[in-house]
Order: structure tokens, then sequence, then C-alpha cells
């Protein structure tokens, strides 16, 4: 906590300085000089004394900071005081901490059979940059010294950030970092809930999320993930960083969408922090957890653990009028289910900072849990022929359960070169998830009259499988010169899957259950990733670039057990360039254009040549032969940083997709249900095109009001001339989503979260994240929720969350926060389908106002010397440690 003092006295410390323009003394205009010392006191310097001939570190070299001191008693300056002071380490390292920031300082460094060395140092702050926003003050507060060679010059390194408290959003060209502490509405939620207030993102009813309304590539921690992010508390979250369109440094997956990337908790500063916290909801449902972190000397640990429940309830009804066979009929369904959730997430893991050139991190996690769904579904078909009066009806109850293991584990190593800006990463990482399934399906027919036809039909379903992850990556950074460099590196992804689902029927006359073999299915799959990349940057006064190429191999195997089928996609090499360009107008105002090309591999769901027969309305078959889409990204943006506080973002965008894939309609014969049935499926259109502007603003009103803005407007055009003539969908759509906090007297704030959206194409390329998509490689059991489709729209819909905070104790250690989603009623899915064989609308609705109410508390101590045994004797004299 006394950082974050440190932090705000620094803060108001620096704007005394912008407005006064000197120094504060005693009885001057500044203020108390001793208060105002005290709280500058927060910089670091660190570094490394090495031999001139050998670069080898020199062991018990004397390292003294030498500045002037302002003496309180005499009201004089005294000069040249030994500030701060200690001997090399064995490697030669050394680090003075609790230094002001604002002075300007000599290193003094003798050693035995050494030349003695004096140079001068300092934090260089540059007021009219902090002000402006254009340098990080936080960033100016460690300063890493490089490689001091005795007899040498000084080589100084790049400074390194220490991260306090992050503000709601920040904008930057090249991403948008949404800080999730400061999310009041997705308190004691998952990452389902956070993402639905992020900007540019949108989450369906089945979990499945769009950013610009492409489906993104979702990263936990830069990683890929076997979790879904109903998996992933929200109180486990640091940040959200939405990257729309990522350079040839990163994965090429993920099409258009762009990345988003969850960046969970996790603290590196001395001394120890950590938060609790609890919370319930209006069903009785708990969750709960805790943070810890602590940090002595070169070792920081954290630890976390999380338990989440939640019973949710959907409603739905289905209308559906055919428009083929004889008689004609209309179909009319409801549905009502209730599914009940609860996972304990556990994270665990340490950095070991070797030296100041060598950082060593190992971590992981497991999470444990189950999904409970208990469906109730009523259908209902008439004829619209006038001879045929008579209608049926049948009734079916399934409850299902689904149990989960997801593990990992991940290893880092960086290592900084002594040369400014040089540095050397090294990624490995692990990831498994398994799940057990089961589900019994009871359907009953009925007459119009209300007479049952035939007796119960009862089913079950069981189920198992497993996927796992397993990438490494190593990167370079080169500098080149002073403001040009080479970004340079190679990674590698093997994924692992296996799904078996047996169904059986049962017998009505001797009450066994049979295996139904066309109905059951255990496959397998098998994909390869390999990349590499380079990019080249560089800077000329206000302009700077980037250039960038990657390639990368792709190899895909899946194989049908029981039958021996097999089928793969092969792409040897696939090559995807990138450029950016930026132009510093003034501090305050940028502009960048940029272009990628990515790509989008179609999930195993996609692929998988089996009839999922769980809904007759709604059967499902995934496509052996469908290709990758690959997309052509172009941005042009401008971000104008008015402060800290006060900024806009506007990009205009357009995005090319050739290859679509999309959700299609098809009518065949079955040989299993003998009749024909309409099969949804996935098809490559011939392309689609998408023409749009954002804009994105983050704005402190007044002191008690911080409201943040983005608006979406889009043009989309769907074309799938080559699965059915003349079928083309064109659409105009925008979107508005915001974030208004007010703070209120006596430690309240309120906080309101509006969305709308009018009406839209399917979301393009959707199935990425949803329930079961992280860990089961698409969103949803069978590729999920909304994909995109020629065939059909979204309606317009209006939503808003809110929630009250209380908090209280010292320093607002303590809160309590009430939330409430949808307040309204209003966040209803709607959507419609047109196609040759019917026209259809669905529409549902998922826990309107819904309320939770959670507290929290949070800890810590500050403190370098922590855990230290402390000595009272050590002779101080000459050491004053205060200016």
């Amino acid at each position: 906590m006394k950082f974050f003092i440190h932090v705000i006295c620094l803060l108001t410390s620096f704007s005394l300085f912008a407005q006064q323009g000197q120094w504060p003394g005693g009885g001057g205009k500044g203020g108390n000089w001793k208060d105002m010392a005290e709280r500058m006191k927060v910089g670091h310097f660190y570094g490394k004394i090495v031999d001139s001939t050998n670069n080898k570190g020199v062991e018990f070299a004397s390292v003294q900071l030498i500045g002037n001191v302002f003496d309180t008693t005499t009201k004089q300056m005294k000069k040249d005081v030994v500030i701060a002071g200690q001997l090399t380490e064995s490697n030669g390292d050394f680090s003075l901490e609790k230094i002001n920031v604002m002075g300007k300082f000599k290193l003094k460094i003798s050693a035995m059979g050494y030349t003695q060395k004096e140079i001068p140092v300092s934090f260089d702050v540059d007021m009219d940059k902090i002000k402006s926003g254009g340098m990080s003050m936080l960033g100016a507060m460690d300063r890493d010294l490089g490689n001091i060679r005795i007899r040498s010059s000084v080589t100084q390194l790049k400074e390194v950030n220490i991260i306090a408290e992050a503000p709601a959003m920040e904008l930057k060209l090249d991403k948008k970092v949404f800080n999730v502490e400061k999310n009041m509405v997705s308190t004691g939620g998952t990452a389902e809930d956070v993402l639905k207030q992020v900007p540019s993102v949108s989450v369906d009813m089945d979990g499945n999320v769009s950013l610009r309304n492409s489906s993104p590539q979702i990263f936990v921690d830069g990683k890929p993930t076997t979790l879904t992010i109903d998996q992933i508390p929200a109180d486990a979250i640091q940040s959200i960083e939405v990257i729309t369109n990522p350079s040839a440094k990163y994965d090429a997956s993920g099409g258009g969408g762009g990345i988003l990337n969850i960046v969970l908790k996790k603290d590196k500063r001395m001394g120890y922090n950590g938060n609790v916290r609890a919370g319930i909801d209006q069903r009785g449902k708990v969750n709960g957890g805790c943070d810890l972190n602590t940090r002595q000397g070169k070792i920081n640990v954290f630890v976390s653990g999380n338990l989440n429940q939640r019973k949710s309830l959907m409603t739905g009804t289905t209308d559906r009028e055919n428009l083929i066979g004889f008689p004609l009929t209309t179909i009319s369904q409801d549905q009502n289910t209730t599914n009940t959730m609860s996972f304990a997430m556990g994270r665990a893991g340490f950095d070991w900072f070797k030296d100041n050139r060598n950082t060593f991190t190992f971590s992981g996690n497991f999470v444990q849990g189950m999904f409970k769904s208990d469906d109730n579904l009523t259908t209902k078909t008439d004829t619209l022929h006038p001879s045929y009066s008579d209608y049926t009806t049948y009734n079916r109850f399934s409850p299902t359960n689904r149990q989960f293991k997801n593990y990992g584990g991940s290893f880092q190593y960086k290592h900084i070169f002594p040369k400014e800006g040089e540095e050397w990463t090294a990624d490995l990482n692990y990831n498994k998830a398994s799940f057990v399934s089961g589900g019994n399906y009871f359907t009953n027919y009925y007459k119009s009259s209300g007479d049952a036809i035939g007796s119960q039909v009862v089913q079950n379903m069981d189920g198992n499988g497993y996927t796992e992850i397993f990438t490494g990556q190593t990167d370079f950074v080169i500098p080149l010169k002073e403001k040009t460099k080479i970004e340079t590196g190679v990674r590698g992804s093997y994924r692992n899957f296996l799904s078996k689902t047996d169904n059986f029927l049962k017998n009505d006359s001797t009450g066994e259950f049979y295996l139904i073999k066309n109905q059951s299915t255990n496959y397998k799959f098998n994909d390869q990733v390999y990349a590499g990349y380079v990019t080249y940057s560089r800077q000329i006064n206000k302009f700077s670039y980037q250039a960038g190429l990657r390639g990368e191999s792709s190899f895909y195997t899946g194989q049908i057990i029981d039958s021996n089928q097999t089928f793969k996609n092969t792409f040897p090499v696939s090559l995807f360039p990138s450029a950016f360009t930026s132009y510093e107008l003034n501090p305050k105002n940028t502009f960048q254009l940029s272009y990628s090309r990515r790509i989008n591999r179609p999930t195993f769901f996609q692929l998988i040549p089996f009839t999922d027969y769980s809904d007759s309305m709604n059967l499902k078959r995934g496509n052996p032969k469908l290709k990758p889409e690959f997309t052509h990204s172009i941005e042009l943006s401008y971000l104008n940083t008015f402060n800290q506080a006060n900024n806009i973002l506007i990009t205009g965008y357009f995005k090319a997709t050739t290859g679509l894939i999309s959700n299609f309609q098809e009518r065949e014969y079955d040989s299993t249900l003998h009749k024909f049935a309409i099969i949804n499926t996935y098809q490559n259109a011939n392309a689609s095109y998408v023409y749009g502007g954002e804009f994105t603003s983050k704005n402190a009103i007044k002191k008690w009001l911080d409201v943040t803005m983005n608006v979406n407007v889009y043009y989309s055009i769907i074309d799938a001339n080559n699965l059915q003539a003349s079928l083309i969908n064109k659409q105009f759509s925008w979107f508005v989503k915001g974030t208004a906090t007010l703070k209120l007297p006596k430690n309240f704030s309120i906080q309101l979260s509006p969305e709308y959206r009018s009406k839209a194409s399917v979301p393009v390329s959707s199935g990425g994240g949803g329930r079961y998509g992280g860990g089961m490689g698409g969103g949803g059991p069978m590729g999920g929720g909304n994909l995109a489709t020629p065939q059909g729209y979204i309606q317009a819909k209006f939503d808003m969350d809110a929630a009250i905070k209380f908090e209280f104790l010292k320093q607002r250690a303590a809160s309590i926060t009430v939330s409430m989603r949808d307040i309204f009623s209003s966040d209803i899915s709607e959507t419609i389908t047109n196609s040759y064989l019917f026209n259809q609308t669905t529409t549902r609705i998922r826990d309107p106002h819904f309320v939770r109410v959670n507290f929290s508390y949070r800890f810590g101590k500050f403190d370098t010397s922590l855990f230290k045994r402390k000595n009272n004797k050590v002779n101080t004299e000459g050491m004053d440690m205060g200016m």
C-alpha cells in the first residue's frame, strides 16, 4: 500500500513542479521541503560493475551514490553527501533503492586493483512529456545503468516500467488495454462477463466471442489455452488486451478477428500484497478466492485460488415455416434450460531474478469442475394444408452433465543484454484438458387430442475425451542503431484431440440399452503449426515504420477410429506479411497505417463428418473438405492524447476474406431418420468484405465522472454465389457500448455499462472461446453458437448492466460491490434465418436482472527489507538516505 501512496504523492509533486516551475524549498511556494522530498524517494538505480578487459563482474566493488542534501536545521544545502551505497555481489551486480527521482547524482565506483571512476547519473524526468502523457511517470522510477566498465564509459540500458494503479482503459495505436479491476459489473463472474464489457468485443448467448463482428484468437498470458472463457474467474484477471491488427510477430491464426489476450494477475513489487474476496448471487451460488504475491531479493512467489458457482436460466422459442415438402408445415418450439456450473481454479509460480540480466519464471495451474444442464423442449408440428387439420407435439427432457479437469505448466526465460534494447526470451508451455460427459433423453409424442403416441423413447449418451497443447517459442530483439531494430523468432505448436461418444437407445420390451452405431462417434485429430518471423523497425524523426514477414507450415490429420476413416489438410508454407507506419504530428497526436494477412483454419467440429441428432430441428454435421480462409486487413488510426485522463482513438478499417467458412443449410435424405432432413453444415463461401469505422474515447469529464465510449459502424457483404445462385447478404450495422463510473460521497461509486447493437449479419467465423470452445476446439459441442451465414441476420437489441460499490477501512482496503446484469430484461438474442428451405425465427434470453454481492479486501506491505533480519548496530554515518 505504501507503494500506491508514493505514486500518488509523486504525481502530486510533479503537478506542483509543473505549476510553479521550481524546486520546492522550506517555506517557499513549493511547501515543506522535508515532506516533499520524502514523497520523491521512490527511485531505483541498478547495474553491474565489470572488468573492462574480460567483461567479468567485479566482486566487492564499492558503489556510492553522491548528491546534494538540504539540511532542514541550518536551512542550507549540503553538497556531495553519500546518498546510498553498497558492495557489489559476486557477479558485480548492485542495486540502490529509495532514491529521489528529481535529483542529479554522481556514481562513485572503487575497487582494489582498479582505477576509481565517477559518472553522472539521474532519472531524466521530462516534465513536459509527463504532463502530455508522452512519458510514463512510473517508467522513470527504475533506471538500469547497464554494465559499468572500470576505465571505460557507461552504457545505459532502457528503463524498466513499474506499473502502479492502472487506468480503467489504456488506448494505444496497436492495442487497447482494459483493466478488469476497474470494472465493477463483472465482479464475482467469469471471463465471459468481463469480455462483455470490453470495447469492440461482443459475447453471444452461447459464450461465443466476436471482435468487430469477427472471431478473434483467444490467449491467456500470451499463449494458447485449453481453458474456456467460463472456466476463468473474472477476479483472477488483471487486464484484457485487444489487438485488432496484429503484426507478423503474432500467430497468423484467428482470421480477421485479431487477438484477445487475457492477462492473469501477478505482481513483482518488493514485499508482499494480496487480496481475499467472497460473494453470493440471488440464487444462493457462491464465489470466492484469494491472491498472494511476495517478493524478497531475487525470488517473487505468486499463488492464487478461486471458487465459482452459478445457476443460469435460459428460455427460448423457435418458429419455423417450412417451404418444401407436402404438406407444408410449421414448427413451434419452446425451450427452458437450467445450467448449473461449479469449478475451482488454482495457480502458483515463482520468478527467479538470477541477476540484473537473467530472469526465470515457472508457473502452473489446475482447474476442476462440472457443468449440469436440465433442458425441457416442447415442439409442435402443424400443417398448412386445409385437408390436414391435425398436429403433433413432442416433449423432450434431457438432464446432462459434463465434468472436466484442466492443468498446465509453463517456463519462461528472459535475458537482457548490456546493449540498450537487446534481449532474448524463450517460452515452453503445456496444457491438457480432459472431460467425461453423460446425458439422458426422455421423449414423449402426443396427438392434438393430447393422447400419447407410443411409449416414451429413452436414450442415453456417454462421452469422454481430452485435448492437449504443447507450444515452444523463442524471440530475439536486436537493435542495430539507436532507433533501428530487428525482431525475429520461431514457434512450434502441437495439439492432440480425442473424443468418444456412445449413444444408446432403450429397448421397451427388454428394458436394456443397445448401442446406436450410426449415432455414436470415436475420433481423434492432430494439428501442428510451425512458424518463424522477422520484423524490421526504424524511426526517422517523427516518422517510424515496421515491415514484417511470417511463414507458417500447418499439418492437420483426423481419424474416425471405428471406421478407420481419415482426412487431412496440409499447407507446407503460407506467408503472412505485415506493415505498419506511424507519424507523430506532436506528442499528443499520432497517425498509424497498418496492413496484415491472416488465416483462420477450420476447427475439428467443423471438419468431422459426424451428424449430431440431439436436436431434430437442427441436425449438424462437419465438412472434411473445408479449407482455411484468408483475410487481408487494413487499418488507419488516429490517436489524440490530451492527457493521461482524456484521449480518443479513431480507426477506419477494411477486411477482405476469401474462402469464408460459413454455416449453410442443405436438404438431403438421411438413412438414420429414413426421410429427407435439413442439415446444418459448413461450406467455404466465395468471400466476405467489411468496411468500418470505430471511435473509442476515455474521458474524465469531472473529478467524479469517468466515461469510456466505443462506437463501431460497418458495412458487411457475404458473397455465397458459389453455394447458391445470387446468394449475397449485405448489411449496414453499428453498435455502441460504454461505461460510466460516478464517484459519490462517502466512498460510494456507481458504474453503468449500456450497449446497443443494430440489426447485423451473423458474426463472421464465430466459434472461438465459447462454452467448451477453448478446450474442445470450437465454440460449443458441435462448433457452437453463431457462425457467418449468408442466409440470416441478428435483430437489434439493447441491454445495460450496473453496479454500486462501497469502499471502507484505511486507504479503502475493503469494498462491497452489488452488481446486476441486464437490468431492463432486454438482452434478447433474436436470429432470423431465410433460405429456400425454410424461414425461421429463434429468440432466447438468459438471466435477466441477475444480482451478485461481493466483498473484497486487499492487503500488503511494500518493503524492500521484508524477511531480512534487521541489524540496528549497522554504522550509518555518512549514509544519509534523506534528501
